[in-house]
């Protein structure tokens, strides 16, 4: 563990001198372990129990993906009736836009229940709230999930956290059985828990199991260079503006992900003064990078700034 983050603040930690509180960061693994079966929940238990894939987001308290009362959104409409991740996904990327979300969380389809399925995610203290949801299929418009989860207790990241997951209505389709078919609610209701059948009252559906993986910093100097972006955020690029100093020798401007890998190293222009130097949101291999929080770092003979920028597909 110790090597591994000595080789994460090597890529990002710049002189003592040059810095700024330094804002902390987590990497999670999250485990659904599913529980629904025949002999949980025995009644009308269908033939192909299985879940969706796990789609959410990590966010700060400015912003809501679902809450209990409220009404569901088009994206948990379709995750909850269809399984679907797309809108629910972007979603969170219009928050990530907004500066209220850090980044999507997504899984594969959980094909069999009981059964398990997990992903990985990053979070900040700028969004250390997680919302995560599943369709519980088949099924009218039922979901599990947790909405606006806090990770962080006080200044430090939970080790460890596992919170039972019971059924919801989405309140979009009034079906009453698992495989009832379509009748969608006009007036939509608004989302409600399940207590009654066919669930059995009381008895979770499965459990998600948050785990940290490691705890790292990023430093944002307060920097004697000059680093900047626009658009910020951007899709599908930004220009990045900064100046190299008269004298200098070694200039480097490179990209990293939220877990300190980095992602792309752009050159520089030619001499002393302004520069500008265009991201197009690819990886040095050409791939398109996801949606997300980014750190463009520009080291000169030494001496770096950091600047954040967010990617919006």
């Amino acid at each position: 563990m110790t090597r591994w983050l000595t080789a994460l603040f090597c890529c990002l930690l710049i002189a003592p001198s040059a810095l700024a509180e330094t804002p902390p960061w987590a990497t999670y693994t999250v485990t659904f372990d599913a529980t629904w079966s025949e002999t949980t929940h025995p009644q009308s238990f269908p033939g192909n129990a299985h879940f969706s894939g796990l789609i959410g987001g990590t966010h700060d308290a400015s912003v809501a993906f679902w809450a209990e009362g409220a009404l569901a959104s088009t994206g948990i409409k379709q995750m909850a009736e269809w399984g679907s991740q797309p809108a629910l996904a972007g979603e969170v990327e219009t928050a990530i836009g907004a500066g209220q979300a850090g980044e999507v969380i997504s899984s594969d389809v959980l094909w069999v229940s009981p059964g398990q399925v997990g992903t990985s995610f990053t979070i900040s203290p700028d969004f250390p709230l997680v919302t995560l949801t599943t369709m519980i299929a088949p099924s009218p418009d039922w979901f599990a999930g947790v909405a606006g989860l806090s990770l962080l207790q006080g200044q430090d990241w939970v080790t460890e956290l596992v919170v039972p997951l019971y059924p919801y209505d989405a309140g979009t389709d009034s079906g009453v059985n698992y495989t009832s078919g379509d009748q969608t609610t006009v007036p939509a209701d608004p989302i409600a828990a399940v207590v009654s059948g066919p669930f059995t009252p009381g008895v979770p559906v499965g459990t998600l199991t948050f785990r940290l993986d490691a705890a790292a910093a990023v430093a944002l100097p307060v920097a004697p260079l000059a680093l900047s972006s626009q658009p910020n955020p951007f899709n599908p690029a930004t220009v990045l503006h900064y100046e190299i100093p008269v004298g200098a020798h070694e200039v480097q401007l490179r990209i990293f992900d939220a877990r300190g890998r980095q992602v792309r190293r752009l050159s520089v222009g030619n001499g002393p003064g302004l520069q500008a130097t265009g991201w197009d949101g690819r990886t040095d291999n050409g791939l398109r990078s996801a949606s997300g929080v980014y750190f463009v770092r520009l080291d000169v003979d030494g001496v770096a700034a950091v600047h954040k920028v967010a990617l919006v597909q």
